[in-house]
């Protein structure tokens, strides 16, 4: 019987999960150093202890620190051995997510444009211009909302089943730029948009749509969690890795603490700050973003600074240019 317990501690101690051994009266006799870890207590110290001092009697999972193991247990002649292996509380973290994000974000936008559509039947005729066409900027301004979220959840549906279907082209980066600046102009008119491009920068070869939804959700961020009135600036120039255009979107906000940079690109993640708690997301726009330009044979960086004053953030995109190799490819590929 001895040599056996031996060997059990020799073997349990190299295992990577919390193990313990108990006797007839479910006594504990042993417990390796991953299970007193995770009680904050010592092999001498849990020997003896009753097995349901730490264990639930009739339960095949236990929580412990908030998180979720499940018991299983192996029963000899000698000795009955129970091991706690952690449940992946993660997937379960990021549907509880999911369901809480996407319920407000429907929410919000839904009970405002019934709102006002309720004032205007209600009060139509009492109502003047003015007030018309604020309730009916409001509507549209949500359903805009809308639409976005839907949009994003479908790209994301899109990204998990792993459908692309990207249609790669020659396009020019500085007028789709321009493009979507002209729409946020009208969501944010605080904020100035300024558009840089530097000489002879050739065009990109994307998916059009994809491009413009990338720059969309990367302009419109940078607009959203800027200071008032804080510029949305765009450079467009060539990289300095060869065959690649280079555009960066700088913001004036608070900016992304260092260890929160490795989570930004993840689903459903927003940083909390005071600016962040103002504005509405879900929490899928640099998921989507990042996935589109590494499907398109890109890049994204960033590098934000929370020490200055509206030191903000820097997005840097690199896309491959449209060169005739390039696109030849691209069609044997295809």
């Amino acid at each position: 019987m001895e040599k056996i317990k031996i060997d059990f501690k020799k073997i349990a101690d190299k295992v990577n999960l919390p193990i313990l051994a108990v006797d007839y009266d479910n006594k504990i006799v042993y417990a390796n150093s991953k299970f007193c870890s995770l009680f904050s207590t010592d092999s001498e110290t849990i020997a003896g202890k009753d097995l349901y001092d730490f264990l639930p009697q009739k339960s095949d999972t236990v929580i412990i620190r908030n998180y979720t193991y499940k018991i299983s247990k192996y029963d000899d002649e000698y000795y009955s051995y129970y091991y706690l292996d952690a449940v992946d509380n993660q997937m379960e973290k990021i549907y509880s997510d999911f369901i809480s994000t996407v319920s407000h974000e429907l929410r919000t936008p839904l009970t405002s444009i019934r709102g006002f559509a309720d004032t205007m039947l209600m009060s139509y005729d009492r109502l003047d211009k003015v007030q018309i066409q604020k309730f009916l900027t409001i509507i549209k301004e949500q359903s805009n909302r809308l639409i976005k979220l839907v949009e994003n959840l479908l790209s994301v549906s899109k990204i998990q089943v792993q459908h692309s279907n990207l249609v790669f082209k020659s396009v020019n980066a500085q007028s789709q730029i321009e493009k979507v600046s002209d729409v946020l102009k009208n969501q944010y008119p605080t904020h100035p948009f300024e558009i840089k491009c530097a000489a002879d920068v050739p065009n990109i070869l994307v998916d059009e749509n994809k491009f413009q939804q990338i720059m969309i959700n990367l302009m419109d961020n940078a607009a959203k969690y800027s200071y008032e009135k804080g510029v949305v600036s765009v450079e467009i120039a060539n990289s300095q890795k060869e065959n690649f255009v280079s555009i960066k979107v700088k913001d004036h906000g608070v900016g992304i603490e260092p260890e929160n940079l490795g989570r930004i690109f993840e689903k459903f993640t927003r940083i909390e700050n005071h600016l962040t708690r103002k504005t509405q997301g879900s929490g899928l726009g640099l998921y989507i973003v990042k996935d589109l330009i590494e499907k398109m044979g890109g890049q994204i960086f960033v590098e934000s600074s929370t020490e200055l004053p509206n030191s903000g953030s820097v997005f840097e995109i690199l896309l491959p240019v449209a060169s005739y190799t390039s696109q030849s490819k691209k069609k044997l590929e295809d």
